[in-house]
């Protein structure tokens, strides 16, 4: 049975992005192996200075680290296998300021890792996840689907190049203006159902 990972970042209660997640669990539990990251309790760790400098040493100059050093990082690592260990991966993420959540970006900055998800070639940068398919549902309060706000959607772009330079092929399922048009939120869930049931066959 193929495998999918959820990467869900839902926090706020009652929220929007979660339904559309729980509507494709429901959907698909019997046709895939679904794993569920829930980011708000396993958070990647932020690249800061003591374990930065390693992913580069490790990663780009080929240094072997200590046990040590390697400690500092195994949550990265474990979450950077758990993705080459998928065939699909389902980002729940709502838009914040326009973009990503800095927790959803955080894992993005923890599974892209040079020689694992990508290498550096020279012809470019290359993927390495190149037999995964990614799927990004979000929601959010404003309508990005037009003027004035139709450009300032870093969300979903920033999520499909990152997938791209994994190898990784992108879809996304968005439902906009959940604040904007408070009144026909349960219709513009209800229509994303309908497009996680064609995707959904799509891929299973």
């Amino acid at each position: 049975m193929k495998k999918t990972l959820i990467v869900n970042y839902t926090p706020r209660e009652n929220s929007n992005t979660k339904k559309m997640a729980d509507y494709f669990i429901e959907r698909n539990k019997d046709k895939t192996d679904i794993t569920i990251l829930d980011l708000t309790e396993d958070t990647p760790d932020l690249l800061l200075k003591n374990n930065l400098n390693l992913v580069v040493a490790r990663n780009f100059g080929g240094v072997e680290l200590n046990e040590e050093q390697q400690k500092l990082l195994t949550k990265n690592d474990r979450l950077t296998n758990q993705l080459l260990d998928t065939d699909y991966v389902v980002v729940v993420t709502p838009v914040y300021n326009y973009s990503l959540p800095a927790t959803v970006k955080a894992w993005f900055d923890a599974v892209i890792q040079a020689g694992r998800t990508f290498a550096a070639t020279e012809k470019g940068l290359v993927g390495l996840c190149e037999n995964t398919q990614a799927l990004v549902l979000t929601t959010s309060g404003g309508d990005f689907g037009i003027e004035p706000l139709k450009n300032l959607n870093f969300a979903t772009p920033l999520a499909s190049t990152c997938f791209d330079l994994m190898g990784i092929s992108t879809e996304a399922i968005t439902v906009f203006g959940t604040q904007q048009y408070a009144d026909k939120v349960t219709d513009l869930i209800e229509a994303s159902k309908g497009e996680i049931d064609l995707l959904s066959e799509k891929w299973y």
